[in-house]
């Protein structure tokens, strides 16, 4: 078992004004006798915080530069003149990476959220007044927090209503270079990685549909709300390898125990014409495959309607998040449901998403024939209770009418394809409240995520 105290990787955009005033935060944390702090500096620094008291910022400094892997605050300066972050007007690639998709943040989680986490700790677990926050990511409505403690890793995945917590974990085992310590009812999929694992995907074995790239960083591995592993194990591949390693079912650790943390009852069913009963929508939910949807009995229904003759669709809510399932079609089957979540989305590529204050929408195709391309669906929430009607106005075209039902709207039409996606402005949401005054506009456009918080 290694001794080394474990590390983190930098922050995103570091600097060494961040950098500082984080030092600063930690001199102050450890006068004011923090266990947390007090035990950061014990695992970096021992011998430092014997004198609470008199925790100097020197001192501080050089904690902070070993929680990232720097021998001292001089190094670790020396390694920011030597990478500075890109200008931010300098154009960035597009495309999308690992950390944009999962919505990285390193070295950091929610207090509430590390609240939660506590609370849910067994006496199994180590004090939680020492874990520190490697890593926090998202997807789908799930939240991952990889979190270090001196009895190694552990795993909190986070929905609105429940926490799962694992065990600690302290090192990948002799002649292993991951090792899978965690799998929740959701999906997720975390554990540990030697040195050489840059990369990692995680897939289901002979599956059509691999989940793809796991997140790497800080000596952990996670796949957020991925799949759920069947008798046949799973695959890994490192560092881009062609060629797997199947993990069978007997050799991962067993599903761990979530926990109803944030107590709510499962929604009622919505008496409306167009909308689902909500046996039927928490069994469709319940039985997604990949991913899995998040607290089934959770989820609002919202509008019901067909397509075309042969294809319907449905829609359902869960705070930010939207889920769509199309039935019928082609092959006359009924496709997974996918969920598409309106939080902001960091990096250079982002689902196509327009964000306002009263209603937010995003798009899918359907009728697809021999192949080719159909026609398009705007969809999407009714944030503000006043919207009683949305409608898409176009310039030279007749006006379409939303369907609204469970705070979630759908318009589809035969002609939506012809949409622009940029340039100018020829169609436009409009939100009006039942006496019919706009609510609000919002031009069908990409817009940039980065400028709403």
């Amino acid at each position: 078992m290694s001794t080394a105290p474990r590390t983190m990787p930098l922050p995103e955009r570091p600097s060494p004004q961040q950098l500082k005033k984080r030092a600063k935060d930690l001199q102050r944390a450890v006068r004011a006798q923090s266990p947390t702090a007090l035990a950061l500096v014990a695992r970096h620094a021992p011998g430092r915080a014997e004198d609470p008291a008199g925790f100097t910022l020197d001192a501080a400094q050089l904690v902070i530069a070993r929680l990232y892997g720097f021998p001292s605050w001089p190094r670790l300066r020396e390694h920011l003149a030597a990478h500075p972050e890109p200008s931010a007007d300098r154009p960035r690639s597009g495309m999308r990476t690992v950390e944009d998709f999962f919505r990285l943040r390193t070295g950091w989680a929610d207090a509430s959220d590390l609240r939660r986490c506590a609370a849910a700790a067994t006496p199994a677990h180590p004090d939680p007044a020492q874990w520190q926050p490697l890593l926090t990511v998202h997807r789908n409505g799930v939240k991952v927090i990889a979190l270090d403690s001196p009895a190694g890793v552990l795993f909190a995945e986070l929905t609105p209503k429940r926490i799962t917590l694992s065990l600690a974990v302290s090192d990948v085992p002799s002649g292993k270079a991951v090792a899978v310590c965690f799998r929740s009812a959701f999906g997720t999929i975390a554990g540990v990685v030697g040195p050489d694992v840059t990369g990692l995907m995680v897939e289901p074995v002979a599956d059509r549909r691999p989940l793809g790239w796991a997140l790497v960083a800080g000596g952990v591995f996670v796949a957020p709300n991925a799949f759920q592993v069947g008798p046949a194990g799973l695959v890994l591949r490192t560092n881009g390898s062609a060629r797997g390693e199947v993990v069978p079912l007997t050799a991962l650790p067993p599903l761990s125990a979530a926990v109803v943390d944030r107590p709510a009852p499962a929604v009622e069913a919505v008496p409306a014409a167009g909308t689902d009963s909500v046996p039927d929508l928490t069994t469709v939910l319940a039985a997604a495959d990949a991913p899995p949807i998040v607290d089934p009995e959770q989820w609002r229904p919202g509008v019901r309607a067909d397509l075309t003759p042969t294809e319907q669709l449905r829609l359902a809510r869960y705070g930010r998040l939207l889920v769509w399932q199309r039935t019928g079609g082609p092959e006359e089957d009924a496709e997974d449901p996918f969920v598409f979540d309106f939080t902001p989305q960091p990096g250079p590529v982002r689902d196509f998403a327009v964000v306002g204050r009263s209603i937010s929408f995003t798009r899918m195709y359907y009728g697809f024939h021999d192949g080719a391309g159909g026609t398009v669906a705007v969809l999407g929430l009714v944030d503000d209770a006043e919207v009683a009607s949305v409608t898409l106005r176009r310039d030279g075209m007749p006006d379409l009418a939303a369907r609204i039902a469970g705070r979630t709207f759908l318009v589809a039409g035969v002609d939506l394809d012809q949409l622009p996606e940029r340039g100018p402005v020829t169609a436009v949401l409009v939100a009006r409240d039942r006496a019919g005054h706009v609510c609000e506009e919002l031009p069908y456009q990409e817009q940039d995520f980065s400028r709403r918080t």
